[in-house]
């Protein structure tokens, strides 16, 4: 029978003391949990999203908060897992993992940082890390490379976390929410660079110049990954005003996926016809299409024009018989040029928003 555990407090810390988080995994009283985690991060909210995730997947957690407690409980405990930040006070994460491969060589040590050094970072491959992701990562993931990890000894060497899974690249397109007086509106924009506290956007433009936020505005950030889409807010920490305008971000350590791919997609083409929404609810002129894959959740679309992340359109799967003929309304996650596939046109990433009985029927025939 399926067990459903729940977390459950043992110690609370406050911001003054600093001491170790204790999370123990709850549950049935004659479960056996997981395995045991050593969680060192000196930024408490993180450790408690981890410790408190974690103890729900069924693993008892400590957490500390600076390279010297990190080795005093790896002295002390037996641990199944570290979990270790290179940017540590006290002690440094490297030299805290230098001392924890003298005591403990074979313990698996995934490093997880927003330490753009990447001279660090192969310091951190010398030791012998069993894997190391870059901050923010998605929760869910990081708890799978936990389970798999802890149960692969000894440690194994390098093994990075999947690059669809790998947040904030160079270049990457994102969409930026932004609320006025005039509503919410959405932007287009991409990555331009990030550091180890910060993410800056290229300042999205109209045809009146750049959009103008103010200063520790609050925005809310969309990026589509391979099988997930994902969104948070933060705030405009500074705006920069050089050849390429930016947006300066705080950036986030943690990052939670707004949809996950639930339905498996069909490699199936499909005729349609789609129009662009507006918001007073009117039409633009329809435009044809095809699908590349689709399922009940979205649909992979290539298109003669490209589409604005963010952007609602309604789409008419037209298959040859006019009977199965569906509509959907669905939002746009990404658009690319389908040159580099050999296409012309554009390769459009869209969720449905709403769809009719007659999808699934179609999809099932």
């Amino acid at each position: 029978m399926a067990c459903f555990l729940q977390y459950r407090r043992v110690e609370r810390l406050t911001r003054h003391t600093r001491q170790p988080l204790l999370y123990k995994a709850g549950g049935p009283r004659d479960m056996v949990t997981k395995g045991s985690v050593l969680v060192v991060d000196d930024e408490i909210n993180l450790c408690r999203i981890l410790g408190a995730k974690l103890a729900k997947s069924g693993y008892d957690v400590v957490a500390v908060h600076d390279g010297l407690q990190a080795v005093e409980k790896v002295r002390e405990s037996d641990f199944d897992v570290v979990l270790l930040d290179l940017i540590l006070p006290k002690m440094d994460g490297l030299t805290a993992l230098a001392e924890i491969r003298s005591m403990r060589h074979a313990l698996p040590v995934i490093v997880m940082t927003a330490c753009e050094n990447a001279e660090a970072l192969e310091q951190a491959k010398n030791h012998g890390v069993s894997a190391y992701v870059n901050k923010p990562f998605d929760l869910d993931n990081l708890v799978s490379l936990v389970q798999c990890t802890s149960h692969t000894k000894p440690a194994g060497i390098n093994k990075k976390m999947p690059e669809s899974t790998v947040l904030f690249t160079k270049g990457q397109p994102v969409v930026l929410e932004v609320q006025n007086g005039y509503g919410t509106r959405v932007y287009p924009t991409n990555i331009y660079d990030k550091d180890d506290h910060t993410l800056s956007v290229l300042a999205p433009r109209t045809e009146d110049g750049v959009i103008h936020v103010a200063p520790r505005a609050t925005v809310r950030v969309g990026l589509a990954a391979r099988d997930a889409y994902y969104s948070f807010t933060t705030h405009i920490l500074k705006f920069i005003a050089t050849p390429d305008d930016l947006f300066v971000l705080d950036k986030p350590c943690v990052i939670y996926r707004a949809q996950r791919r639930q339905h498996t997609r069909a490699q199936v083409t499909i005729p349609i016809r789609y129009a662009h929404l507006a918001d007073d609810g009117g039409e633009t002129e329809a435009k044809s299409g095809r699908t590349r894959d689709i399922s009940m959740g979205g649909a992979c679309i290539v298109a003669p024009e490209e589409i604005i992340p963010g952007e609602m359109i309604k789409v008419e799967l037209r298959p040859k018989s006019a009977a199965d003929a569906a509509s959907v309304i669905a939002q746009v996650l990404r658009s690319k040029s389908a040159v580099d596939e050999g296409e012309s046109g554009y390769i459009l990433g869209c969720r449905f928003t709403t769809a009719d009985e007659k999808l699934k029927k179609l999809l099932e025939g």
